[in-house]
């Protein structure tokens, strides 16, 4: 199947890509878009400053001693709306104070490469004795598209026998992300692709031998606990995962990690990175939940007429997927791809990692959390909620 993908463009990528087109020799362009639409096309494009959140931008800003970011020399202006915004942020994941100094707490945010909400997701493991797990956690989120899913198509001789061979291995794909996906959300998933990831294969970098290593080490291991294992393109191969986005994963766990583990003389957060809640999963979950208690969303439901007898009587009837956020009210549905999409019952209360908007408002990352943890998390946002 052929899917389509709609991206901004400007004036000057839309010549650029016009320029390629005759690169080698003379060639056309084709743009499936008319003139006028191209004529009210913007000249370049928005300096990414103005588009995306600043909150991070705020708290590096704030870490290397700049108390109004207002008055820094940017090269383009940010929007002072959107200066708020990033400090009305880290004043709720206690980064900041209410004079907007940097915390405690907002200087060992600063340390981390991350987004706050990451940042502030990984600082609360050692209070749940799950900082591996959560290492994990991260560093996977920062790797997109962790599954690979086959696709494709085309016509001419043989596109029959292609669509059917595209089936199966579609059909393959999904039996063998099956065995990671978690009744509870995203994120237990993530983390189950990694902990079979480092449990099954082997890896190691090309400059320290690569597929070679990787195979001589299996083959010296015969017999001993790394019997069974294979290389890791083998094994990304077989359970249909993107290798180079496992091995992105494996760097940014490695990278936190050393952050994490160094003491605070060395600019570091003295963090125990081996700490594990092994088996017991609800202190990662309640972990989960505290890192992102700002992004939480419930279930919805309708009222629905039913007439008994001449009587009319109200009933709730849940709207299966169908969510709206505990901050801001808006109502999103969960994307596609997560593996809480279908599930029925559909959980109650989630949290989740991003929102994404195209025809509809999507939440991906999503993991279930139960509605009464966000009271003694985060009693100043749902504490009237909860007793209403």
């Amino acid at each position: 199947a052929v899917q389509n993908i709609c991206t901004h463009t400007h004036t000057y990528k839309a010549a650029q890509r016009a320029g390629r087109a005759g690169r080698m020799s003379s060639g056309y362009c084709f743009r499936l878009y008319p003139e006028y639409a191209f004529e009210t096309l913007e000249k370049t494009t928005m300096p990414e400053i103005l588009r995306v959140n600043l909150a991070h931008v705020v708290l590096q800003l704030k870490g290397m001693g700049i108390h109004d970011p207002r008055t820094f020399d940017f090269l383009t202006v940010p929007n002072t709306q959107s200066l708020l915004k990033a400090f009305e942020l880290l004043y709720a994941l206690g980064a900041v104070d209410s004079t907007m100094n940097l915390t405690i707490y907002g200087k060992k945010m600063a340390k981390l490469p991350l987004d706050p909400i990451f940042s502030h997701l990984l600082l609360q493991s050692p209070k749940y004795e799950c900082t591996a797990e959560m290492l994990t956690a991260v560093a996977m989120l920062s790797a997109e598209n962790i599954f690979y899913r086959p696709g494709g198509g085309g016509g001419g001789s043989g596109a029959m026998e292609e669509e059917v061979g595209v089936a199966s291995s579609m059909s393959k794909a999904s039996a063998a992300h099956r065995r990671f996906a978690s009744h509870e959300g995203d994120l237990p998933t993530l983390l189950a692709v990694y902990q079979a990831w480092r449990k099954e294969a082997v890896y190691i970098p090309s400059s320290m031998g690569g597929m070679k290593a990787q195979k001589r080490q299996i083959r010296d291991n015969k017999g001993s606990k790394g019997m069974g294992k294979l290389p890791h393109g083998e094994w990304c191969t077989r359970n249909f995962i993107s290798g180079r986005a496992l091995v992105r994963a494996h760097d940014v766990r490695n990278q936190l990690s050393e952050i994490c583990s160094r003491t605070e003389e060395k600019n570091g957060l003295g963090m125990d990175v081996f700490a594990s809640c092994g088996a017991e999963m609800e202190s990662f979950f309640k972990c989960v939940c505290a890192g992102l208690f700002l992004q939480v969303a419930s279930r919805m439901q309708s009222i629905v007429e039913i007439k008994k007898g001449g009587s009319r009587n109200l009933a709730a009837n849940n709207l299966r997927g169908r969510y709206k956020t505990k901050i801001g009210g808006e109502e999103v549905s969960i994307h596609p791809a997560s593996a809480m999409f279908g599930r029925n019952p559909a959980p109650k209360c989630v949290v989740y990692t991003e929102l994404l908007v195209t025809k509809k408002t999507y939440i991906r990352g999503v993991t279930q959390v139960r509605e009464e943890w966000l009271t003694d998390i985060a009693p100043q946002f749902f504490k009237r909620e909860a007793t209403s």
